[in-house]
């Protein structure tokens, strides 16, 4: 009987501890990037969704700044940028001479 809640609370613990250790830790930014219209809007949403741990991704064309909510054991402010430096945009922490490519063809830079 001493085994048996032994063993009943040993795998209470592990299953509380166990879920506890499943919660990820959502954060957001805000990066301010170079998309100009709807087009550029859809690309990056599309594209930054298809990153490992990214919850949410919102782009405002008036605005041209990125909300993107991610897990951050496996994403980072330093990650995204570079993901959407990859994508074609320049954002608001590209380091100087930091190369794009160029996303859309209807703007001229």
């Amino acid at each position: 009987m001493k085994n048996l809640k032994f063993f009943l609370l040993a795998l209470t613990v592990f299953f509380i501890t166990g879920s506890f250790a499943q919660v990820a830790k959502v954060e957001t930014v805000k990066i301010k990037t170079g998309f100009h219209c709807p087009n550029g809007k859809a690309l990056i949403e599309k594209e930054l969704k298809k990153l490992d741990g990214i919850t949410t991704v919102t782009a405002d064309v008036e605005t041209k700044i990125v909300t993107i909510e991610y897990d951050a054991a496996k994403q980072n402010k330093e990650k995204l940028v570079t993901a959407i430096e990859t994508i074609g945009y320049m954002t608001e922490f590209s380091k100087e001479g930091a190369v794009k490519k160029k996303a859309c063809t209807d703007h001229k830079d």
